[in-house]
């Protein structure tokens, strides 16, 4: 049996990596492309970005690559009669899904690492491996902007004369949460420390404002430093609500323990925490789809005779598949990261429906062996 075995994880590997490989080249070929028509970069940065973006790709790749990889296997299995000879032989069906869940979970779990830790990681040295990365590849109009994330829980930035640090923008409200601006004169020297629950953009008046703010000042003179309460105080800040949906973008350098931690502590204070949850529970959604990709192909195995299937049609019915895939489960995304969806439901709506389907149908198939 463990001849069959090996055989029928070759045939799976073959496959997956042949539709690796293939649907890389081609999301390759569209990013380098749309990367060598930017005329503030050079072709060597738009190749080090899209290694850098690699493994953020995978993630669209390996579930589709588990499909493929078990349609095309046992697809393979079929047309030279090795199918129909595996299960005469005593290698029964359970036996034969087991082995491709085996397969498939394996790269689950190999997505999984690369999503949690590897992904964060190389978007963390993205500054370090180009210059500029953040003026060249994030379009950020502030070019002077730097921002980062540190463990205290808050993020960070260095403008022209002053610190910032929240813990949270909510781009739904259009507001800062739980801020401190550190403010410094010509010198360097510390001048004005602000700090407020939140601030809010004002469209009509294009500013942000403070409903009420403790403020000490005179902190480079000789003087006494000079407390204070203001309400209603006009930030004097040159970003804007779009340039802080871009600082925020940092997050995605978390590994996932880090992002956890994070969410843990922004919950803690009452702050909404749903687009960070997406970004969180999108990395084990991600993993449980490869698994439950490579097990829905596995349905045709219970046609083993069948050997007039068109592969045309395959071809034809996985790429529709892809595409549709590929829509919903952003739509689902999208909806979870505005707050319109729960984010469990919004990252785990499609993995459900997929098992159902698969419990369903192997419930009805129980006693086929």
């Amino acid at each position: 049996m463990n001849v069959v075995r090996q055989l029928i994880l070759k045939e799976w590997f073959k496959f997956f990596s042949a539709s690796v490989f293939v649907l890389f080249l081609l999301l390759s070929a569209a990013n380098l492309i749309s990367g060598f028509l930017r005329r503030n970069v050079t072709p060597l940065e738009v190749i080090l970005n899209h290694l850098i973006e690699t493994p953020t790709h995978m993630k669209l790749i390996f579930p589709v690559s588990c499909l493929v990889a078990s349609l095309f296997a046992i697809n393979k299995l079929k047309q030279r009669n090795e199918l129909t000879a595996i299960f005469s032989g005593g290698y029964s069906r359970k036996k034969f899904i087991f082995c491709i869940f085996t397969a498939a979970l394996s790269v689950g779990v190999f997505q999984f690492v690369i999503s949690a830790f590897l992904e964060p990681y190389t978007k963390s040295r993205r500054h370090d491996i180009i210059q500029d990365s953040e003026a060249k590849f994030r379009n950020l109009k502030s070019k002077g902007l730097r921002s980062s994330t540190i463990g205290s829980g808050k993020i960070w930035y260095k403008s022209n004369n002053y610190f910032f640090s929240f813990s949270k923008y909510d781009r739904i409200e259009e507001k800062l949460i739980d801020l401190s601006i550190f403010y410094y004169n010509n010198t360097n020297q510390l001048s004005k420390v602000l700090y407020s629950e939140y601030a809010s953009f004002n469209r009509d008046r294009n500013k942000w404002i403070i409903p009420k703010a403790d403020i000490i000042d005179s902190l480079d003179t000789k003087s006494f430093a000079e407390e204070k309460q203001l309400v209603d105080v006009e930030l004097d800040i040159k970003e804007r609500p779009n340039e802080f949906n871009q600082i925020e973008a940092d997050i995605t350098t978390l590994s996932v323990l880090k992002l956890s931690n994070y969410i843990n502590k922004l919950a803690k204070k009452g702050i909404n925490v749903n687009e960070y949850m997406v970004l969180l529970l999108d990395k084990f959604s991600t993993a449980i789809i490869c698994v439950l990709f490579g097990l829905v192909a596995t349905i045709s195995s219970f046609n083993s005779n069948k050997r007039n299937s068109s592969m045309g049609k395959t071809i034809f019915a996985i790429f529709i598949f892809i595409i549709v895939y590929w829509l919903v489960n952003s739509y689902f995304l999208e909806l979870g990261k505005n707050s319109k969806l729960n984010p469990y439901v919004a990252c785990f709506a499609v993995p459900l429906a997929f098992f159902i389907f698969l419990a369903t149908f192997f419930y009805h198939h129980r006693k086929l062996r």
